[in-house]
């Protein structure tokens, strides 16, 4: 077999085993919470697997590698601080789960306390989301391929990989995502410390050479980060903003958990490993920079692949699809649950009997988003305008309008439909006003800046106007007394070994 052609086996293969450990598991999948959030008994190891795999999209590592080597140490401190932060509250969340532990989405946990009306907005707002998410997906997997196989036809082989994780998205439900996730993180987990070797060695510099080069660098000096210019609070806004930005996906895996206790451990773990995948490549582009400053931003994969092996080539692809696809299928199963259980209950009487169709629904609805993400990518073939798109209009309201209200329901504030509607009127106009007017003159992201408006309005609301007795911050059921119990005992516990 010629060496060009090695890429292609590679993903060829990597799309094979993939597509076959799916539908094996499909096989097991016959209801549809079994579909949804499994029996809720996976193992701890599992989950955590599940929702790296989640997190890190394949676009993450394309476009966070450049920014690194790009904005220099500000940016790297303040994304690695701030993803951390985003974590450390996701893990806060679980604690106060208990409630809703045995729903199926978030829509389902918002309608349980605010009626069908913001369940179907909820759904609507996080589906349009799901599709943007995966369309972006579909988007790097051509880049990827365009990138690392220079004789292959990227169409090709994008349609093939959309066609694979669709497939078995299908058929197989959460356990196939799931099981899948496991291989696709173990195929990502190894190119980092492949890139470190590979970057490292193509700067042929001592360390001591290295600490130099580094030292002289304006862009690597920490003064930079309290240099308080334009371009420092445009730096900040941006980053804090990834705060909120929680993924559709990745809440969907509190419902995947056997109970808070779990979901707890499984979130605070993946915090240390966020932050562990982070450093790495925080690494791999200062070695980029050590070996050639001048790079411009668009050239720092170029610069990578030059001179790699056919079979490294190969890897970096597959490694980059695996990213991909283990995001894209957990969104697209978490659109079709949205669409089949959430949309469709919203729109049947609450006296009606249960749907009984609806596991062939999700399956359907999980097909439709898939083509419909595949035919938005036709409209969009420049990655960079496409998620400007998505994350200005898809995945930017849903920040502002769902997370928000999620993270005030879970914490127990029980408002009413009208004070949660206008929380989230309020930080559609402020995101719509600050888009058309603020951010073109500073070009500071207004994200956080609705999220707080949000919650300003829905508290402003709650306490200013009449409300009925039943609603404002709800008392912590039996179970989340016992937890927060046992967590400062645990607490207090560890605190004396450490004073002995």
């Amino acid at each position: 077999m010629p060496l060009y052609n090695m890429p292609l086996f590679m993903v060829l293969a990597f799309l094979f085993v993939t597509l076959t450990i799916g539908l094996c598991i499909s096989q097991k999948t016959n209801t549809f919470r079994a579909y949804a959030v499994g029996t809720q008994q996976f193992h701890t190891t599992t989950l955590i697997a599940t929702v790296l795999a989640t997190s890190f999209g394949g676009g993450f590592l394309m476009r966070t590698l450049p920014n690194f080597y790009d904005h220099g140490i500000c940016h790297i401190f303040f994304t690695v601080g701030m993803h951390t932060a985003g974590s450390y509250i996701i893990s806060l969340l679980p604690l106060h789960m208990g409630p809703f532990m045995q729903h199926l989405s978030i829509a389902e946990t918002i309608g349980n306390v605010y009626g069908q009306y913001l369940r179907m907005i909820t759904a609507l707002l996080t589906t349009s989301c799901c599709i943007g998410i995966v369309a972006i997906q579909i988007n790097v997997m051509s880049c990827a391929i365009g990138m690392c196989m220079d004789r292959t036809n990227p169409s090709i082989l994008t349609v093939l990989a959309t066609l694979t994780l669709i497939s078995y998205a299908v058929f197989g439900g959460i356990r196939a995502i799931t099981i899948t996730d496991l291989f696709q993180l173990a195929t990502f987990t190894i190119v980092i410390p492949l890139l470190l070797k590979l970057v490292f060695v193509k700067t042929d510099q001592s360390f001591l050479v290295m600490i130099k080069v580094l030292q002289k660098a304006e862009k690597i000096q920490c003064k930079n980060l309290f240099k308080f210019d334009k371009n420092y609070w445009i730096e900040l806004f941006t980053i804090l903003d990834s705060i909120f930005c929680v993924s559709p996906s990745i809440i969907q895996r509190f419902y995947m958990s056997s109970g808070a206790i779990q979901a707890k451990k499984v979130f605070s773990r993946v915090m240390l490993f966020n932050f562990i995948i982070l450093i790495g490549i925080a690494v791999i582009a200062l070695f980029v920079f050590i070996g050639n400053p001048t790079l411009q931003k668009e050239e720092i994969w170029s610069y990578i692949l030059a001179d790699m092996s056919p079979f490294y080539k190969g890897y970096v692809a597959i490694s980059i699809l695996a990213m991909t696809m283990s995001t894209a299928d957990s969104h697209l199963q978490t659109a079709s649950i949205l669409i089949s259980h959430d949309m469709v209950e919203s729109m049947r009487n609450l006296q009606a009997p249960p749907y009984m169709h609806k596991l062939q629904l999700a399956k359907l609805a999980t097909l439709v988003t898939g083509l419909l993400a595949m035919i938005i990518t036709v409209y969009y073939p420049n990655l960079f305008g496409l998620s400007a798109f998505v994350f200005e209009w898809l995945t930017g309201y849903f920040v502002v309008t769902v997370i928000p209200l999620f993270i005030l329901t879970v914490f127990g504030f029980r408002g009413t439909k009208r004070t949660a509607l206008m929380g989230m009127g309020t930080s559609i106009l402020v995101i719509l006003i600050w888009n058309h007017w603020v951010k073109p003159k500073t070009a500071i992201d207004g994200t956080i800046i609705a999220v707080a408006a949000n919650g300003l309005a829905t508290m402003a609301a709650h306490y200013l106007l009449p409300q009925p007795p039943s609603t404002g911050w709800a008392e912590p059921d039996p179970q989340q007394k016992r937890m927060m119990a046992l967590i400062r005992a645990f607490k207090k516990h560890r605190k004396n070994i450490d004073l002995e």
